[in-house]
């Protein structure tokens, strides 16, 4: 039987997890609406509905709790990922499927946070030291799934982190031109112009590895 004090204890166990949980997201909706510079601390408290000293009780800073937001979206979204995986192993996801969820991905709050967090890092050697790991566990996950596709193509290691690192360099480069440019066919003909540029270098070095190969056989 469960003691009142082992009820209470959760009870109160609850409240903090709550707590921070509104914390960590007033925290993520800032940064995407105001900008780091802009969300003080003062703000996000508001915005979660608690006190300043609840605030203070919970995260040694505005750092702190910056970096466990941008933390918990991160690895929220190799959770994501690894769902993607799934299917991907599963055959029920094309490389097409994937450059789209990529480009959601560095076109959505995802990437206005990681453009506010990764601008402050520049000048925050704490911010930079904690996030740096965590920023590798995420390429990481999608470096796995990226690796599937190009598996049996007899591209060498080398090739595909480079087709991997030049997909996620145009990725970011349209996702920061969408600040200034809101033109969303503009950036789908680009998308699929890329992938078309993928599909071929992926067939062509398929083809070099099963020379003579006849379909059906």
């Amino acid at each position: 039987m469960v003691s009142v004090v082992q009820k209470r204890r959760k009870t109160q166990e609850q409240r903090r997890a709550e707590t921070r949980a509104r914390l960590i997201t007033a925290t993520l909706e800032l940064l995407i609406h105001r900008g780091y510079a802009r969300a003080t601390a003062a703000d996000i408290a508001e915005r979660a509905g608690v006190t300043r000293g609840a605030l203070n009780h919970h995260f040694a800073s505005k750092h702190d709790l910056v970096v466990q937001a941008v933390e918990h979206l991160l690895r929220s979204t190799i959770e994501d990922i690894r769902a993607l995986a799934k299917r991907v192993r599963a055959g029920s996801m094309t490389l097409s499927e994937f450059i789209d969820k990529l480009w959601d991905m560095f076109s959505g709050p995802l990437f206005l946070v990681t453009l506010e967090y990764v601008t402050e890092a520049r000048h925050s050697p704490f911010l930079k030291e904690r996030l740096v790991p965590v920023v590798r566990d995420f390429h990481a996950a999608l470096d796995s799934i990226w690796r599937e596709f190009f598996k049996d193509t007899g591209l060498d290691d080398a090739q595909i982190e480079t087709a991997f690192n030049a997909s996620l360099c145009l990725l970011r480069g349209m996702g920061l031109q969408t600040i200034l440019r809101d033109d969303p066919l503009y950036y789908r003909r680009i998308a699929d112009f890329w992938k078309g540029i993928l599909a071929g270098f992926s067939q062509q070095n398929r083809s070099r590895v099963r020379p003579g190969k006849v379909a059906g056989r």
